[in-house]
């Protein structure tokens, strides 16, 4: 019978030694409340903490307790944990607590000053570390399962940093009634579960806040009645609430990345018209810009306090309007700290005759954006088409240039020329039937090629579409002929005479020509002067003769 209990027990232990190594199950050394007191001294001292100078404290197994964990009065002393665990039974309530830094038995009851808590491992109570102290460090601790991760209360000048805190039911981190405390590097995720956030200030001011990343929680940051905080370069990602806001104005917040939250800010006003509306600074100016938001759909292909200039800055052209009361002036192309997407040149030129905008010269832009160029005539200049990276990609005004490398960017202008005209010859014509007459075209001004069409008594002549047209009539009567050009950009003249044409029948049995002698019609008065004039002349040269008288 002994044999078998002595088999028993050891099959008991092989199994509690195998489970331990397949589920890496630590063992666990079972305790009250442990005090760290003011005297330096622990109690009971038979727990699994170490010191040597009454100054660090080390614990050296892990710890569950039935009530609470580790209470430290102590100032000015190091606790570190050695990632070891100080486990609770359950985190339903706010009670027990794992490790409470209070002065509260202290007589008189004061706060504790200057305590360090790192590499512990807390979970499972219902806050996992609770602070009434001043000018104390919580860091690299992990803290998990509680009902509240931290609680601060009325502390002041403590810094909490590089603190894993996950999955409570309430808030990660809360401040209540704190004042410049410092939240840096912590990584806060799936908390908030039942209410509250992640990090929870109430009645809290000037406390900064920098370096969180907080994901997966009910809200990133809820700020109740609190101004004055700084909360920049954190990560807010996937949350239900980024931030929620109730009454909680002048606070400063920047340089945070909201990313993918359901609604990027909240603001309880919206909810309960009663609660005061929060109205914070959301950028720290220009150059150093604002927070980087998932869902901005501005561009960045401007640059200056205005985004008036040409050229990326990484700020956004437009501001990121977050509701009526709140603004970010400067939001953030990309998040803040990740490395820059890389730029490309964009350079931009023209013929003579007009200018663009943005204006000529060369121009840095980030990958992937996209910039919209406008060309500008001048006057008696029209814009013809643009030229990128000398290709002609064509007249859309304004043009929209991908960057995905260098490139340059042409605009061609061309002189306005004069308006088109057109005239026709001959004008007027008669013909008989079966003979032909050939109509020439003059045409200037608009822009070559041009287009021609003849019409006939009104109406297009089929195939007449050149700058020549023939007209052989087959039938009498009086024709009318005029011309229609198009230029090469749709302009349209109509010759500005319309010629007429006269067309007769030849009659039966052909024409009769008649013999004529051509007389040239001159002036007959002086021929007949002139003769008269000579008989004058010759009458008085003739020699007188005697005249013979008969006898």
């Amino acid at each position: 019978m002994k044999r078998k209990m002595v088999s028993a027990i050891t099959l008991t232990l092989l199994l509690i030694g195998m489970l331990t190594l397949a589920f890496n199950i630590q063992p666990v050394k079972a305790s009250g409340t442990i005090w760290i007191r003011g005297d330096g001294s622990v109690d009971p001292p038979t727990v699994p903490i170490s010191s040597l100078d009454n100054v660090t404290y080390t614990l050296t197994d892990n710890i569950m307790t039935y009530g609470d964990g580790i209470i430290i009065e102590r100032d000015n002393i190091i606790f570190d944990g050695k990632g070891y665990t100080v486990q609770g039974t359950g985190k339903e309530t706010e009670s027990p607590i794992g490790i409470i830094l209070s002065g509260y038995w202290k007589s008189p009851p004061e706060s504790v000053y200057n305590i360090t808590i790192k590499n512990v491992k807390i979970k499972l109570f219902g806050i996992g570390i609770d602070v009434d102290a001043s000018s104390s460090t919580l860091y690299g601790n992990n803290i998990t399962n509680n009902n509240v991760g931290i609680r601060l209360e009325g502390g002041s000048n403590n810094n909490i940093s590089a603190n894993y805190i996950a999955s409570h039911l309430d808030g990660g981190i809360e401040l209540y009634y704190g004042s410049n405390n410092t939240l840096i590097g912590n990584e806060l995720t799936n908390n908030g579960l039942s209410i509250n956030a992640a990090i929870y200030l109430w009645e809290s001011s000037n406390n900064t806040l920098v370096g969180n990343k907080m994901t997966n929680n009910k809200e990133g940051i809820e700020l109740d009645f609190s101004s004055g905080n700084t909360i920049s370069g954190n990560k807010i990602a996937n949350n239900h609430d980024g931030m929620f806001l109730a009454g909680s104005s002048n606070n400063s917040v920047y340089h945070n990345c909201f990313l993918n939250n359901e609604q990027q800010v909240h603001d309880y006003s919206q909810d309960l018209p009663i609660c005061p509306p929060s109205i914070n600074v959301w950028d720290n100016g220009y150059p150093l810009g604002g927070n980087y938001w998932s869902d901005y759909v501005g561009v960045d292909v401007r640059s200056g306090p205005g985004q008036g200039l040409p050229g990326s800055d990484g700020i956004g052209d437009t501001p990121y309007i977050i509701d009526a009361n709140n603004t970010d002036r400067y939001p953030l192309i990309n998040p803040y700290g990740a490395p820059p997407l890389p730029t490309y040149s964009l350079t931009i030129t023209t013929t003579v005759g007009g200018t663009t905008d943005p204006a000529l010269g060369t121009y840095s832009y980030t990958a992937n954006s996209t910039v919209q160029v406008t060309a500008i005539p001048e006057a008696n200049y029209l814009f013809d088409y643009w030229e990128l990276d000398s290709v002609n990609v064509g007249s859309a005004n304004p043009y929209s240039v991908y960057m995905d490398k260098n490139h340059i960017l042409k605009a061609v202008f061309s002189p306005i020329p004069p308006p088109l005209s057109a005239s026709i010859s001959p004008l007027s014509v008669s013909i008989l039937v079966g003979q032909s007459v050939t109509f020439t075209s003059t045409v200037s001004g608009g822009y070559t090629p041009y287009g021609y069409q003849w019409y006939l008594n009104g109406n297009p002549v089929s195939g007449a579409t050149s700058a020549s047209w023939t007209f052989t009539p087959t039938a009498s009567g009086i024709y009318y002929v005029h011309l229609k050009v198009t230029d090469a950009k749709g302009n349209t003249t109509q010759s500005g005479t319309t010629a007429r044409i006269t067309v007769a029948t030849v009659p039966v049995g052909g024409y009769s020509i008649p013999v004529q002698v051509q007389t040239k019609t001159e002036p007959v008065l002086p021929y007949i002067a002139l003769i008269a004039t000579l008989t004058a002349i010759f009458t008085k040269m003739r020699p007188k003769t005697k005249r013979r008288h008969r006898q």
